[in-house]
């Protein structure tokens, strides 16, 4: 996280000044409103609280700034939801690219060589109306190719937050594949659902 606040401190305006009305800290909870018992986990963004689904070889755990997502089944594979302290009114076009480009590539590991940045994305997350930019990178660390999916998510006006899927590069597809159905997942919970141990 340092590295990323220092090189987002030399590009103007990278920097959000304002408070965060986001909680991602993970909480359980039993839903089973359109069926059997049901184990989700939800995080909280301005009183409403966002469900999300994960599959039984996943794991979950967090703080109020990011949740992180282990997969037992793929080894080193691995995926995060952090808060960006971008703002989201520096839009994804224009000049701004290269300030993106550079904050994203900053939040690769410090061991990495040989990096490449593969793609970019406009609107690589379309669920729910958000807006983002994805910046797809390959690197080798000891060794292993591994290629990291970094995309600058605009969940709305005032609230940005950075997914990240990183994988080898055999294994990256299919940890991307299910860390999107995560993202897919979110939804908003009733008032009426059921609660959980936290």
């Amino acid at each position: 996280m340092k590295k990323w606040v220092t090189a987002a401190l030399l590009i103007p305006g990278l920097i959000s000044s304002g408070a965060y009305a986001l909680d991602l800290t993970p909480h359980e909870i039993i839903v089973g409103n359109d069926g059997p018992p049901a184990k989700r986990y939800f995080f909280q963004d301005e009183g409403k609280r966002l469900s999300l689904r994960i599959d039984n070889k996943m794991t979950v755990s967090g703080t109020s700034d990011s949740i992180a997502f282990g997969f037992s089944d793929i080894k080193s594979a691995g995926m995060k939801l952090w808060k960006s302290p971008v703002q989201p009114a520096l839009r994804f076009d224009g000049k701004n690219l290269e300030a993106y480009r550079t904050a994203a590539r900053a939040l690769l590991p410090p061991d990495a060589i040989n990096i490449q940045l593969e793609e970019e994305k406009a609107e690589a997350i379309a669920i729910n109306g958000w807006t983002s930019q994805q910046f797809i990178f390959s690197y080798s660390v000891l060794g292993s190719t591994i290629r990291r999916a970094i995309t600058f998510l605009n969940l709305r006006a005032q609230e940005q937050i950075v997914f990240e899927i990183t994988a080898a590069a055999a294994d990256y597809q299919k940890t991307y594949a299910r860390g999107y159905r995560v993202l897919n997942s979110i939804a908003e919970l009733p008032a009426n659902s059921a609660s959980g141990p936290t």
